[in-house]
Order: C-alpha cells, then structure tokens, then sequence
C-alpha cells in the first residue's frame, strides 16, 4: 500500500482536499488583521522572525486546529513576507481544512519539527535572524528550544512571550458572536443538568444529561467536560463527577462552557438536594451577591483592582474560613483542553490593568468550606464602554430539588 504523500512531509495544496470545503471560523481579513497587529508588537521589541508555537496562539493566528495539539505546530511569522505553518504531517488535512495560509508544511515522522522549523528558517534565509520564541509556553518544551538553539547558530533568540496575547486581549466582533452562540449552548447544559439534580441520582447523571444537551445544542468537543462535584466532595477545588449518589442535604456544584470554533462561554451554579445547611445556604448568597457587585462594578476605564476590591467586600460577609482562590474573573476566548482560559488577564487584587470593551472574562464567585460543601456562581462577559453584557443566560439564582 502506498500512503499518502503528505505522510512524507512537505507542503500541503488545498487540491489535496478533493472538493472538501474549507472551515474557516472567520474571513482571511480578520486573520490579516491579527497578523498585522503582532508584527507591530514584533518590531517593538526588534524581532525579525516570531515562532508562534503556544497552540491556542496558532489557532488565533491560523485557525489550525486538532484535538491532539502540542505535537509541535508552529507558525514562522517573518517581518515581511508570508507566513508559514508547520505540522506534524499527519495533521496536514486538518490545516487544509481549518487554515487561510498558503504556506503549509509538515514535518515527517522521521524528523525533529525543531529541524523542520530550522530548515525552513534557512529555506527563508532566516536562519541568521533575530527570533522570538514563546518562552512562556507550553509549546516549547525545554528539548525543542535547545534543539533550535543548537540547529541555528547564526541567530539570536529573544523571548517573544505575550506579543500574540497583547492582541488577543480584546476580542473582535466576530469573536464575540462565537462566545455568545457557545453560550446557547452552555444553557441548555445548564438547565439539563439542574432539571437531573434529585435524590437518588448520581454526579454521573448529572454530568451525562449536560454532555448530551450541550452537544445537541451545537457545541464542539469542549475545552473542559461538565463539572459535577456533590456532597462533602463540592468543598474540594476542581473535583468533578465520580459516581457519588446525591442524598437529602446534598449541595451540587457545576461548571460547564459550550464551544464554539473553539470559543468558550462558561458558567457556574449552584443546587442543593433538600433544605441545605445554614452555612451552605449564606455561602451561596455570599457568592450571589459578590457576582452582581462585580457586574456592576465593571465598564471601561476601571481597574481590574478596582473590581476585585468591591467583591471582596461582599465575599466577606460569610465568614471566616472558607477556600476562595481570590479571582473575580479571568479572560477566556479560543482554546483547547484543559483550559477555555487564554492567560490574557485576569481581575484580582493587585492588578491594575484598565479594562477595555471588548474583554470577555469568565467570573468563578465560589466558596468552600474544605471537606463539607462548596457553593458558587459565574458567568461570562463582554466589557462595554457604560458596563458589562453578560453573555451567558441560565438563571442566577439558588435552586433547591
């Protein structure tokens, strides 16, 4: 049997497809623009050549896209010139289908992508250049950059860490209209979720009737499976569904984000099986009430210290002892597994960053008392100029079965 050519590595021609249609998630201007952008971060800090090897970043600047990221995608980003994109060469048909890129290529089974990326810096006559490199990045394992450092003698590496994440700080339209058709999904999730919350069911019940709802909906393989924690477990940081049978006096916590072109819009909420205990009951309302403070708190100009100061106030009025993580919003946007996160900012204490429409950020408002019960409440949203638009629309409030 002869397979086919793209096993081999090399480029890649949409011929290749066979009439398949492409999939772009946006038009090749959107993608245009973001290019520019980083080329404008590039010659701030005097990088000729950028190597984008953080997978979400490859999918913002691409589109590239697969379900087995890490494997060593990179896209060589010259000052001038076009663009090219490197894969492992099985995933070429995949690049075809989700990429605008002419410039194509994958590196055979045989071969290191870190040679690969070497030999066609030097193809380029690049191999000399000043190259940025995602230090930062899970992307760049420790081995790949010192295969580069070793394979490029000529050039002079500098960490291009964040320049991608600049641009991707604030979100486009377009992008926004993926977040909020994902929310769509993210609440039939929801409400399948709430309407299996009973005694006598298990977490698994939950999480599967939410699974299930949320891809009948029309969500894409999620960055992170329904979160169903229950019982004492729900007093546990990111403890999910395990077969536990909820009883009367059960709080159920979940977290789920439907996705969209790899676009998340997450949110949280809170069930109790029965009348639940005092505490838990205040700890929900705790969180209630620091979740509308901080909404009505955001909009252009403000500090996301700011912020993250008028939901401590409200956080604090259940008391002492419990777990919060202290984050009253992290930003999300396009992302694989494990995280719907894109490590673009952040609302806590201390940061002093000024919000900007545009930035979409997930709110996770939770307590826990460590071993009893946990309790929280979220959602997604979009900063305007006059305030926030909440993207996500399951009902805000403590739902007792």
């Amino acid at each position: 049997m002869k397979v086919h050519s793209t096993i081999s590595g090399g480029r890649a021609t949409l011929d290749m497809l066979d009439g398949l249609p492409q999939e772009p998630a946006f038009p090749v201007e959107e993608y245009q623009t973001r290019l520019a952008s980083v080329r404008d971060g590039m010659n701030e800090r005097d990088i000729e050549v950028l190597l984008v090897q953080h997978p979400p970043n490859v999918l913002y600047m691409t589109g590239y896209q697969t379900f087995s990221p890490n494997f060593g995608e990179c896209m060589i980003v010259p000052l001038e010139g076009d663009p090219t994109l490197i894969v492992p060469s099985p995933e070429l048909g995949g690049a075809l289908v989700h990429t605008w890129l002419d410039d194509r290529r994958g590196y055979a089974p045989d071969r290191s992508n870190a040679q690969y990326i070497a030999d066609t810096l030097r193809d380029k006559r690049l191999d000399g250049a000043k190259i940025g490199v995602e230090k930062g990045s899970r992307g760049l394992p420790a081995g790949t950059y010192e295969g580069l450092v070793a394979t490029l003698p000529k050039a002079r590496f500098i960490d291009g860490s964040g320049i991608v994440e600049a641009v991707k700080t604030v979100k486009s339209s377009r992008e926004i209209e993926h977040i909020r058709a994902a929310a769509k999904t993210t609440a039939a999730g929801m409400a399948a979720a709430i309407d299996a919350a009973r005694e006598g069911a298990t977490d698994n019940d939950l999480a599967a009737a939410a699974s299930e709802a949320l891809t009948a909906a029309g969500s894409e393989y999620m960055c992170l499976s329904p979160v169903v924690t229950s019982g004492r477990r729900s007093g546990i940081l990111h403890s999910t569904h395990k077969r536990n049978r909820l009883e009367k006096g059960d709080v159920v916590l979940l977290e789920m984000g439907g996705c969209i072109h790899r676009y998340s819009a997450p949110t949280m909420r809170t069930v109790f099986i029965g009348e639940p205990p005092a505490e838990a009951r205040r700890m929900a309302e705790a969180c209630l009430t620091a979740l509308g403070d901080i909404l009505g708190t955001i909009r252009a100009g403000v500090t996301a210290d700011e912020v993250a100061q008028v939901g401590w106030e409200s956080i604090l009025t259940a008391g002492d002892g419990f777990v919060f993580h202290g984050n009253f919003g992290y930003a999300v946007g396009a992302g694989f597994p494990p995280t719907w996160a894109d490590d673009t900012g952040a609302i806590m204490s201390g940061i002093d960053t000024v919000l900007r429409p545009g930035m979409v950020f997930h709110h996770p408002v939770a307590l826990r008392r460590m071993g009893r019960y946990g309790t929280a409440f979220s959602e997604t949203t979009v900063v305007t100029e006059e305030g926030c638009e909440v993207l996500t629309s399951s009902p805000r409030e403590i739902v007792v079965r």
